[in-house]
Order: C-alpha cells, then structure tokens, then sequence
C-alpha cells in the first residue's frame, strides 16, 4: 500500500488535523476520516466541532464519511453521532458492511453531505474488479435492522428492557432457556417482551468444549 504515496496526486500531511482543516476552508469535495475508537484523544473526532470543521473544508456539495462504530455494540454512540451531525449537515445517512475482524463483526459509516438532494444510498459509478463492493452492496448498506432505525430516524428506543416486569393482572410465566453466551440473548430478549415471563437461564459445557444445554 506504501507504493501509492509515491504518486504525484498523492500529499502526505503530518501535523495538528484540526488546524489543517481550519486552514482550507471550501477545499474538499469528499473527506474521510478513518479514526480509531471515541476514546481518550479520539473523543474530539466524534463531537460538533470536528464535523463543523470538516463542513467548512467541504467545497459546494462536497460529502464526509467518518467511522461510524457497530449497531450491535455502540448505538447510543452512534445516535449522537447522527444527531449532531444532522444540526450542521442538511443531509445524514448512517450505514454499515460486515468486517469479520472487527467486533461482532461490523462497522459503520456515518455519512453527511452538503447536497440535501443527494440520495448517497445511490452509487454514482460504476466500479469494476472488486472482489466485495457492488451496486447491491452499496444500496443494501443503507438497509438498517429495525432497532437501528427507529432510534436513527424517529428516535425511538424498541429495544426490549431485560427484567422481571410482571403486570398484576397478568398470569405469570416460568421459562427455562438453556443456550450458552450470545447465542442465547436474542431468545432472551424476546422472551421478556412479555411483562408476564419469568426467564430463568441456565448454561453448562460438554465434554468436548462447546457450550451446550
């Protein structure tokens, strides 16, 4: 990858990113940031004034793209994210690709342009000889599961609340689940929609190391 900032299109700058921006106003037609995780330093990459920065870099009708976090992990992050950058940008997608490294093994992209006409769920071109990346791909990323968004579109939190909530006027019910780890939480989750069940989980191992019941 080192070969590619051999080319002459190709500048290097090392130095203070903010000051940068700062520094070249209506400059950029797309900017990407590919950060680490919102912790310590990092933190100041995913709050108002980066992405203040990164719309004033922006040319007429340029677009952003920063890391975006998981859905499964990093949601309340992520709907702040979408919030703030929706009081700067008058046009904010959130979408997401499976990467089997990371955890859970997905990643997102918070998107914003500063065409509010642009549909970026859209591919604007064709690109040939990949070996993941298509016109599907890139439409279906912009799909999100229903959790995702409501919370992102309406503000709205469906996610079940694990706990004992029993209604008076309901008959409670018992529930043994026997599953092992993450496996067993979306069966979970679903179980105590119902304010009636008592879920009960229980998790042991086999003899060959699997988790089992």
């Amino acid at each position: 990858m080192s070969k590619l900032l051999a080319s002459p299109r190709v500048r290097v700058y090392v130095g203070d990113g903010f000051k940068f921006l700062a520094e070249n106003t209506a400059t950029y037609d797309i900017i990407i940031t590919d950060s680490s995780d919102p912790v310590g330093p990092a933190e100041s990459l995913f709050q108002k004034p980066y992405f203040q920065l990164l719309h004033d870099a922006l040319a007429p009708g340029g677009s952003i793209s920063t890391q975006g976090e998981c859905l499964w992990l990093h949601l309340p992050l992520i709907r702040n994210t979408n919030t703030l950058m929706k009081e700067i940008f008058p046009n904010v997608r959130y979408a997401f690709t499976t990467i089997p490294t990371y955890p859970s093994g997905q990643i997102g992209f918070c998107l914003a342009s500063k065409d509010a006409e642009r549909d970026m769920s859209v591919p604007i071109r064709k690109v040939a000889g990949t070996k993941y990346y298509n016109d599907e791909v890139h439409r279906a990323a912009f799909v999100l599961p229903e959790f995702g968004k409501q919370l992102l579109e309406t503000g709205a939190n469906i996610l079940p609340v694990l706990g004992v909530q029993v209604d008076k006027d309901l008959k409670p019910k018992k529930i043994l689940l026997l599953g092992s780890g993450f496996v067993a939480r979306p069966c979970a989750e679903y179980v105590v929609r119902n304010p009636a069940n008592q879920l009960t989980i229980g998790e042991s191992q086999i003899p060959s190391g699997k988790g089992g019941n």
